[in-house]
C-alpha cells in the first residue's frame, strides 16, 4: 500500500535500520555485551512494532480516503445534529384490509340498544351489598349519516333507570383505522347542547330519526384523550382507553378525574369496567374490585292488549317493548281494567337449575307484582297470555328497533 507523507517515509527509514540491528548476525555479535538500560530504550513510536503499527493505520486511512490526521490541526468541538425522526412504517395493504374489516364488524356489533336490567334485577336476590350494586342503564348506539365526522359514525345516548329514564350521557362516536397502533380507534364528541338531541334517534311517524344537519361538528366538543382502542378478541372485540390520557371534569364540584375504561364486546353482551380517580388519588367511582356493568343486547317486539268493555272488547295495538326488562303501558277508556302495563324479560338465571326463558308479565294498577305471566324459549317469536279476560300478545319485530 502506498504511504505518501514524508513523516511516514522517515519512519520507514528508521524501521529499516532497526531491522538491520535486529538481524541474526548482529545478535550474535552482541551476545556478551552489557544489557541495555531503560534510558537507552527506544521510545514506543520508534520501536519496530510501533512504527509498523503506525504505518498500517496510516495505510488503512489512506485507502479509506481519509485525510492525514497527524498533519491536521486539532478539530473544534462540534455539537451533534438533532436525531432524525424515524417515519412510521405503513402497514402492508393486506393488514390494512384486515383492520378495515375489523372496523366494519365492530360497527355491526356496537349498533343497537343495550340494557343491564337483568343484572340489576337479580342483585337484591343475590344479596349484593348496596355500594356494589349497579345502576340500571339503557344505551342506544344508533348509526347516523354524519359526513363531517366520518363514514362510520353513531349517535349514542345513555339513560338512567331504563329507556324512559333521564339522559345521563350523549355522544357522537366515530370509528377509524389506526395504522400506527394496528387497531380500530373510537373517538367521542360531546354535544354543546344535548337537549335537542334527546330521543332524536327514534323513528316516529315515518321519520328516519336523527338528521345529518343535527350533527354538525362545530356543535360538538372532542372528548380529548378518551379514545377507545379496539382489537379483535375471538368472536368479539376488546377495547380500552390509553393509560393516563383520559381526563374528565365532574359536573357537581368540578373535580378533574383521571378515567380509564375497559370494554369486552360480543354479539349479545357488552361488559364495561371503568374507574375515576381524582387529583388526590381518591377513587370516585368504579374499580377492578367491582363487577363490570353487564349490558345485554335488546330484541324488540310489538304487542297488543285487550280488556273487557261491557259486552265488547277494547284493544290497543302497536305497543313496542324490548326483551331486557322493557315496559309499555296501555289505557282503555271504559275498559276493565282501565290501565295496564306489560313487561318483557329474557331471563337468564344466575343460580339454580331454571332454564333461560322469554317471559311476558302483566301488571295492573301501578303494582310491580305480576298479575300473571307466560314464558317460552328465549328465541320464541311470539308470547301470549290471558288472565281473567285480560289478554296480551307480543311478536318479535326487528323493524321496531329504533322506535
Amino acid at each position: 500500500m502506498p504511504i505518501s507523507t514524508r513523516h511516514y517515509q522517515n519512519k520507514a527509514a528508521v524501521f529499516v535500520a532497526c531491522i538491520a540491528v535486529l538481524s541474526p548476525n548482529f545478535g550474535r555479535a552482541q551476545a556478551l555485551s552489557k544489557p541495555a538500560t531503560s534510558s537507552q530504550s527506544l521510545p514506543p513510536e520508534l520501536t519496530p512494532e510501533g512504527i509498523l503499527t503506525d504505518m498500517v493505520n496510516q495505510s488503512i486511512a489512506e485507502q479509506a480516503g481519509l485525510p492525514d490526521l497527524a498533519a491536521m490541526p486539532p478539530a473544534k468541538a462540534v455539537t451533534s445534529a438533532p436525531p432524525v425522526p424515524i417515519p412510521v412504517k405503513l402497514m402492508p395493504p393486506a393488514m390494512k384490509d384486515v383492520l378495515e374489516k375489523d372496523m366494519l364488524d365492530l360497527a355491526d356489533l356496537l349498533a343497537g340498544r343495550w340494557d343491564n336490567e337483568l343484572q340489576t334485577f337479580f342483585e337484591p336476590e343475590l344479596n349484593v351489598p348496596l355500594p356494589l350494586r349497579q345502576e340500571r342503564l339503557h344505551a342506544v348506539v344508533k348509526p347516523v349519516v354524519a359526513p363531517e365526522f366520518g363514514p362510520v359514525s353513531f349517535y349514542v345516548e345513555y339513560r338512567k333507570g331504563g329507556e324512559a329514564g333521564p339522559v345521563v350521557r350523549q355522544r357522537i362516536w366515530t370509528l377509524s383505522v389506526d395504522q400506527e397502533l394496528g387497531a380500530v380507534r373510537l373517538a367521542g364528541f360531546a354535544p354543546k347542547d344535548g337537549k335537542p338531541l334527546e330521543g332524536a334517534w327514534r323513528q316516529i311517524e315515518g321519520s328516519e330519526g336523527l338528521k345529518p344537519d343535527q350533527v354538525k361538528k362545530d356543535s360538538f366538543t372532542p372528548v380529548a384523550g378518551c379514545d377507545i382502542i379496539w382489537r379483535r378478541r375471538g368472536e368479539g372485540f376488546s377495547g380500552a382507553t390509553r393509560p393516563a390520557t383520559c381526563k374528565l371534569v365532574t359536573n357537581a364540584d368540578k373535580r378533574v378525574l383521571s378515567v380509564s375504561e375497559q370494554h369486552d364486546l360480543s354479539a349479545n353482551v357488552w361488559e364495561v369496567r371503568d374507574v375515576g380517580v381524582d387529583e388526590r388519588g381518591v377513587r370516585v367511582f368504579g374499580g377492578s374490585d367491582l363487577p363490570p356493568t353487564r349490558l345485554k343486547r335488546t330484541k324488540t317486539f310489538t304487542c297488543w292488549a285487550s280488556v273487557a268493555k261491557g259486552a265488547e272488547r277494547a284493544i290497543v295495538t302497536d305497543l313496542v317493548v324490548h326483551d331486557q326488562g322493557g315496559m309499555a303501558s296501555a289505557e282503555f277508556a271504559g275498559g276493565n281494567p282501565t290501565k295496564l302495563r306489560l313487561r318483557l324479560r329474557n331471563v337468564e338465571w344466575p343460580i339454580g337449575q331454571n332454564r333461560p326463558s322469554l317471559t311476558l308479565y302483566l301488571l295492573i294498577d301501578g303494582d310491580d307484582r305480576a298479575e300473571g305471566y307466560a314464558w317460552g324459549e328465549p328465541t320464541a317469536n311470539r308470547l301470549a297470555l290471558d288472565v281473567g279476560g285480560t289478554q296480551l300478545s307480543c311478536t318479535r319485530d326487528p323493524r321496531a328497533l329504533w322506535r
